[in-house]
């Protein structure tokens, strides 16, 4: 059965019943395949990680493309790329965090805050009455940022992109302190930045927090050393965005959370209501 699409080709193009061969989840499997391919060889084959990663990234685009092209959109699909990007976003940062030590808290920090922010939402949208299409329907979410991020989709690709970004290009910039370039054909640099050491002085961690030799282990200093490469200009660049998205994650939290506490007394409510209209019928 082709699923009445007029031929073998016909049928795999459109809706039918092998949800596990729609085009967008085929496409889905190539964007795991070339994130695990990135991830192994991250400290080996620098420009290679990169190229993986980045197409894995434009895999991320064309799946939603494609989905509604074909009219192929499934909640197993919508989950394979839910999963996918969390997973694939953990794995850089843990290759962030290996490759520059100063970071290893805010990594795991970005890591919990968004696994946290996500896996609550969808949590919070399944349970509301008659469930959401997608855990993007954020119409009603008291958070302009969020309503704005789930609503723009050009404000969305800046902040996710520029996460991205950040990320590859601190990667980058660590791995290949020269500039990347070969197989990429990246200049070693776009702007013409004097080549001057930053460093920024961080805040001491409060001693009431008694984290013992995780305390002693705090950076006083992180170094960024000169803007001189085009992975360390787009760090600048990609700030702002990564900034914005990490503020909605934080409203996605908050607001679901606050979604979860406000179930109890709405379901309360309900089996109240139910029984008194029982007793009544009685």
């Amino acid at each position: 059965d082709d699923g009445g699409g007029g031929g073998v080709f016909g049928g795999f193009f459109t809706r039918h019943r092998n949800v596990f061969l729609y085009v967008p989840n085929l496409i889905g499997y190539a964007r795991v395949a070339l994130t695990i391919a990135s991830l192994l060889t991250a400290f080996s084959r620098v420009e290679f990680s990169l190229a993986a990663y980045f197409l894995s990234f434009v895999c991320d685009e064309l799946d939603g493309r494609f989905a509604r092209m074909f009219d192929q959109c499934s909640e197993y699909g919508a989950t394979l790329d839910m999963v996918t990007d969390r997973l694939s976003t953990t794995g850089l940062l843990m290759v962030v965090a290996a490759e520059v030590p100063t970071l290893f808290y805010p990594c795991v920090g970005l890591v919990m805050l968004d696994i946290a922010s996500h896996w609550v939402h969808v949590h919070a949208s399944s349970l509301r009455p008659g469930g959401k299409k997608s855990h993007k329907d954020v119409a009603d979410s008291r958070y302009f940022l969020l309503r704005l991020y789930y609503s723009n989709r050009a404000f969305m690709g800046v902040c996710c992109v520029s996460c991205e970004v950040l990320y590859l290009a601190i990667h980058a910039a660590t791995a290949a302190p020269g500039g990347v370039g070969g197989v990429l054909g990246i200049p070693k640099s776009i702007l013409p930045i004097v080549g001057k050491s930053v460093s920024i002085n961080l805040p001491s961690m409060p001693s009431w927090m008694g984290m013992g030799s995780v305390g002693g282990a705090w950076p006083r200093t992180l170094s960024l050393g000169a803007f001189d490469t085009v992975a360390k200009q787009l760090c600048v660049a990609a700030l702002p965005g990564f900034a914005m998205k990490q503020f909605a994650n934080w409203c996605q939290l908050m607001g679901s959370s606050r979604a979860l506490a406000a179930y109890e007394f709405e379901r309360e409510e309900e089996e109240k209501a139910g029984g008194a209209e029982g007793e009544d019928e009685a």
